[in-house]
């Protein structure tokens, strides 16, 4: 993740994860594609470890990983950072006797993960059906030039309308709801929203800390304002991270908060929807 700049401003999703309670992570860990995400934000050393207790019975001790790390300074520095990034998500947990065992949820998950069990769609329902507005039976799907494109031109409006660009419309009230509450836009005595300091600093980001930071302020507004579950929007947007870029997916069976998020993300470009209508079977 870039350097976050903005004060008081997380852009880094591992900094939100890490001030969760274990109540909340063990949640997390029930959906597989929640333990994929978040095992690839680990440093390459926390998912050798990882890797080398998921399948194993054995009764390990700190002591016992230490062996299978170098003895010299740097190494052991690193096999500690990355215990410490490991036991702080609830992932490797140090047990009384000070034996040390991953989280039980995640084991299972992440194994059904990698081995492909469970019956459950954690990674997203494929959408087979011919859309109803298509001319003809074949199922077209935007390419990645126009997904692209997309992107781009939604997250750009939502950025020229915090400077104030000339006849910009006002973006979808999640938007506002999420400039506002990060300090990014304020009211102005009469004339509606302006940016503030932070908002300028926000725009100097690249566009990758500026989607992460919306999203992260978004899952504090989803909590406090929204009334949705945030491990639900949490695993939804982990879900969403799994997916196949230029595949469309079908929202049968989805929930009503996770409806809602789709509506949001498609105001903010990250999803794409020709007709929300079409995509609702």
């Amino acid at each position: 993740m870039p350097t976050v700049i903005v004060a008081h401003f997380k852009t880094n999703i591992y900094e939100y994860l890490e001030a969760l309670q274990k109540s909340t992570l063990d949640k997390l860990y029930e959906e597989p594609a929640t333990c994929l995400a978040i095992f690839r934000l680990l440093p390459s050393l926390a998912r050798q470890l990882v890797m080398s207790l998921l399948f194993s019975t054995q009764i390990m001790s700190k002591a016992d990983l230490r062996q299978w790390i170098k003895n010299d300074k740097e190494s052991l520095s690193k096999f500690e950072e990355a215990l410490d990034k490991l036991q702080k998500l609830h992932i490797m947990i140090e047990q009384e006797n000070k034996t040390i065992a991953l989280n039980s949820s995640f084991k299972q998950k992440f194994q059904e993960c990698l081995t492909g069990g469970g019956t459950h769609q954690s990674f997203g329902k494929l959408y087979n059906k011919p859309h109803r507005h298509s001319q003809s039976n074949s199922h077209k799907l935007p390419d990645i030039k126009t997904l692209d494109e997309h992107a781009k031109t939604k997250w750009e409006e939502i950025l020229h309308f915090m400077v104030g660009t000339d006849r910009m419309n006002s973006p979808g009230a999640s938007v506002l709801k999420v400039v506002t509450k990060a300090n990014l836009m304020r009211e102005k005595e009469g004339k509606g929203l302006e940016i503030t300091n932070k908002g300028f600093q926000f725009l100097l980001q690249d566009v990758n800390t500026q989607v992460w930071a919306f999203l992260i302020q978004y899952l504090d507004l989803a909590s406090e304002m929204l009334h949705m579950n945030v491990v639900e929007v949490l695993n939804f947007f982990f879900m969403l991270g799994s997916l196949e870029l230029g595949q469309d997916y079908s929202v049968e069976g989805l929930t009503d908060t996770q409806r809602q998020l789709l509506d949001d993300l498609t105001n903010y470009g990250l999803i794409y929807r020709p007709k929300v209508k079409n995509f609702d079977n």
